[in-house]
């Protein structure tokens, strides 16, 4: 079977609110490309979200968990805003130190989206939103805001890569569609 998927966007706006319009642009794409990996997940059977990619160890509930517990992590080095003890028990099978033991018995599909909804809105946009410059260092590495933002992008867009290929090997096809077009004709 295949999923028709939600259409992707590529005309996104800056979120409102936030002191700096690069971060807030930012933070609109990290929110587009975590809708696009809810909606690889939302149908998805319990049997689908444990499935194991060949012995890898890696699951899709696990990366879910993984992607929430990455975000969580970076914005509250860069931001100094923690997360509640609540959500970091949540997290806590997606740390990479836990990616040694086998994954554990995911919460369903909509529990894990609710988990990453409640990272964005507990920590990520209460901390940027008063960020005012894009390119201030951030971390004892002189890390900017801008790269730890971009990396923050990248991860939610490599792990999407992974779920895809999970949900294929368990026997479900996601068919990727257009929102918007991509370029505009010339």
């Amino acid at each position: 079977m295949t999923k028709k998927g939600r259409g992707r966007f590529y005309k996104i706006t800056p979120l409102k609110g936030f002191a700096n319009r690069d971060i807030a642009m930012n933070a609109a794409w990290i929110d587009e490309y975590r809708e696009r990996v809810y909606d690889q997940i939302k149908d998805l059977p319990q049997s689908a979200l444990d499935f194991e990619a060949r012995g890898t160890g890696i699951t899709i509930g696990r990366l879910l968990l993984h992607m929430g517990w990455a975000e969580s992590l970076w914005i509250g080095r860069i931001t100094g805003v923690e997360a509640s003890p609540g959500l970091s028990e949540l997290l806590s099978p997606g740390s990479l130190e836990n990616f040694e033991n086998k994954p554990c018995i995911s919460p369903g599909a909509e529990a894990l989206i609710d988990i990453c909804r409640r990272v964005r809105n507990e920590m990520t946009i209460p901390g940027l939103k008063s960020t005012s410059d894009a390119d201030a260092s951030c971390w004892k590495d002189g890390s900017t805001f801008r790269g730890v933002l971009g990396q923050l992008q990248w991860h939610w867009i490599y792990h999407s890569g992974q779920v895809g290929l999970i949900r294929f090997e368990w026997g479900s096809d996601y068919e990727w569609t257009m929102g918007s077009p991509m370029a505009p004709e010339m």
